[in-house]
């Protein structure tokens, strides 16, 4: 009988232990969600910026935007104009604009390491004139993991969205959905 209240102790303490944790973990998760999301605002409010001057530079109207963050925190910026039927891509470091008319495709692409994991997802937009290349994810990463799903989605949502406007995809998309 006098292992019964060793044991209660024991297993009172590493309750303390996991709940201390637990609550440590809440709280720090809680900050480090907080930040990203501000960080996240952040990066889509100066894109949105950019997007606005080259607005009023090419006399055009946004009416939609798409915003997309990669793993280095570098944030994508889609947007269109859908009565002069136009498109920006938005980067912090660069722009391209390109009719409905000139896409041609969009892609999604990774590398599969030894290891299951995948790295380099890309996204390649084909136009007339020219091929974008935009970095979604640079890291390695599990395809089942949280980032590695998120990451894949992100990339393909903004080839759906880039198929749908110029190509008019919507009602094929839909129909194989159902």
């Amino acid at each position: 009988m006098t292992y019964t209240p060793i044991l209660q102790y024991l297993l009172l303490a590493l309750l303390a232990v996991v709940t201390i944790f637990n609550f440590y973990a809440l709280t720090i998760g809680k900050k480090k969600r907080n930040r990203a999301k501000a960080n996240y605002q952040q990066t889509l409010r100066s894109l949105e910026q950019k997007a606005f001057e080259l607005m009023q530079q090419h006399k055009l109207e946004f009416d939609i935007k798409q915003g997309y963050i990669n793993d280095l925190n570098d944030g994508i910026l889609l947007t269109f104009d859908t009565k002069k039927r136009m498109v920006a891509v938005v980067l912090k470091d660069a722009e391209y604009l390109f009719g409905y008319d000139e896409f041609i495709s969009c892609n999604q692409y990774y590398e599969t390491l030894e290891n299951n994991k995948i790295s380099n997802i890309t996204v390649e937009i084909e136009t007339k004139d020219s091929i974008i290349s935009l970095l979604f994810g640079s890291k390695a990463w599990k395809p089942k993991s949280y980032l590695g799903k998120f990451l894949l989605s992100d990339s393909k949502e903004f080839c759906t969205l880039l198929e749908r406007y110029c190509l008019g995809k919507e009602a094929s998309s839909s129909s194989a959905d159902q």
